[in-house]
C-alpha cells in the first residue's frame, strides 16, 4: 500500500493482510479480539494465533494450511482502526481499488462467455454487419445519430451501437479492437456498450 508506509505500519500490514486473504478489515479486527481471549482463531483460510500478550499490544502468528505465512507484534491501536479507517486509508484504498479495476479492463474475454453485468470488457472482433443510420433524440432532447453494428470474434456475437462520429468510421469487414467495455440489458437484448470517458473502440485492420 504505496503512500501511507511509515505512518502506522501495523495497520498496513494488517490492511495487507486482509486483502491478500479477502477479507474485509472489519473481520480481521474481530478475530483479532476474538483470539486474544481464545489463543487460536480461524478467520476465513487465515488462522491466527496470539504468543504474548502485553497491555498495549500483543504478538500474533498467521498460517494458512498449518504453512506460518508470518509473526507479527501489533499494537492495540493499530488493529482498532480496523474498525472505522481513517479518511487517508481509505482514499488509499479507493485508489487501488481504482487501479485493479483498471488493470482487469485490459483482460481479453471472448463474446461467448459475455453477459449482461460484465464490465471492463477488452477483446477483437470482426465488424459483420452494420445497420442503416437513423437520427433519435436523447433524453435531454439532443439529437442524434445512431446506428449499429454486429460484433464477431468466432465464439459469439454482440451488437454494439455507434453515435454520430463512430459511425462513419467503422464498415462492415473491419477489424477492431474493443477495451473497457460494458455488457447490459437494453430492450431484451444484450448489446455492448463503450462508456463516453472510458470504453475505446479501435480500427485494427480496415475492410
Amino acid at each position: 500500500m504505496r503512500g501511507i508506509r511509515g505512518q502506522d505500519r501495523d495497520l498496513v500490514y494488517l490492511l495487507g493482510l486482509a486483502r491478500k486473504h479477502r477479507l474485509t478489515p472489519k473481520m480481521l479486527h474481530d478475530s483479532l479480539l476474538v483470539v486474544k481471549q481464545q489463543g487460536r482463531v480461524q478467520c476465513g483460510e487465515l488462522e491466527i494465533q496470539v504468543r504474548a500478550r502485553n497491555q498495549q499490544s500483543s504478538s500474533y502468528m498467521f498460517s494458512v494450511n498449518g504453512n506460518t505465512l508470518a509473526q507479527a507484534h501489533l499494537q492495540d491501536d493499530s488493529i482498532g482502526k480496523l474498525v472505522e479507517l481513517p479518511d487517508e486509508y481509505r482514499r488509499i484504498l479507493r485508489m487501488e481499488d481504482e487501479q485493479a479495476q483498471s488493470n482487469r479492463s485490459s483482460l481479453v474475454s471472448e463474446i461467448g462467455g459475455l453477459g449482461p453485468g460484465l464490465k471492463g470488457v477488452s477483446f477483437k472482433a470482426r465488424v459483420m454487419k452494420k445497420s442503416a443510420v437513423r437520427a433519435v433524440t436523447s433524453r435531454n432532447g439532443t439529437p442524434l445519430l445512431a446506428c449499429e453494428v454486429t460484433l464477431s470474434d468466432g465464439t459469439g456475437e454482440i451488437p454494439l451501437p455507434l453515435w454520430n462520429n463512430q459511425i462513419s468510421e467503422v464498415t462492415e469487414g473491419d477489424v477492431v479492437q474493443i477495451q473497457n467495455a460494458t455488457v447490459r440489458r437494453f430492450r431484451g437484448r444484450t448489446q455492448l456498450s463503450l462508456g463516453k470517458k472510458t470504453g475505446v473502440l479501435t480500427i485494427l485492420k480496415q475492410a
